[in-house]
């Protein structure tokens, strides 16, 4: 069986990634309505906390910042450079609900990846507001610029 996801997690990530480049490329078909930037709720982060911990944490840190399995920093230049690009909030969420968490890529639903989003957002210093939404059409319209 390890043997079966090791041989498989290269294409999905290649997968992936495609799919990222392809939202964040010029000329990629908005829905109407003028981009805005990233927004969430506190609550939707305290709830994406609570996930974080118990889900998370062993892989990317209790800091965010990289953790003791070897999960990439979620937090400062390194999530900056990936994600707080000037990019659709919808990469970053297409990013995390189809590779994420390794073992089981796809698990939550898509309220629960919008609060895990909410979380790391502000960890990073972005500003709370309205809620995160959780559908791909609304998340395109959000750019992730600090």
């Amino acid at each position: 069986m390890d043997s079966i996801i090791r041989n498989c997690a290269p294409s999905a990530v290649l997968a992936a990634v495609g799919l990222v480049l392809s939202l964040s490329a010029p000329g990629y078909a908005q829905d109407e309505g003028t981009p805005g930037p990233v927004h969430y709720s506190s609550e939707q982060a305290d709830r994406g906390e609570d996930r974080f911990e118990r889900d998370c944490e062993d892989c990317h840190g209790d800091d965010l910042r990289g953790g003791l399995i070897g999960g990439p920093p979620l937090r400062g230049a390194a999530f900056e450079q990936k994600f707080a690009n000037g990019a659709p909030a919808s990469a970053m969420f297409v990013f995390m609900s189809s590779l994420m968490p390794p073992n089981a890529p796809g698990r939550y639903s898509p309220e629960v990846y919008a609060d895990l989003m909410a979380y790391i957002l502000q960890e990073n210093g972005f500003p709370a507001g309205e809620p995160l939404p959780s559908d791909m059409a609304a998340l395109n319209n959000l750019i992730v610029e600090k």
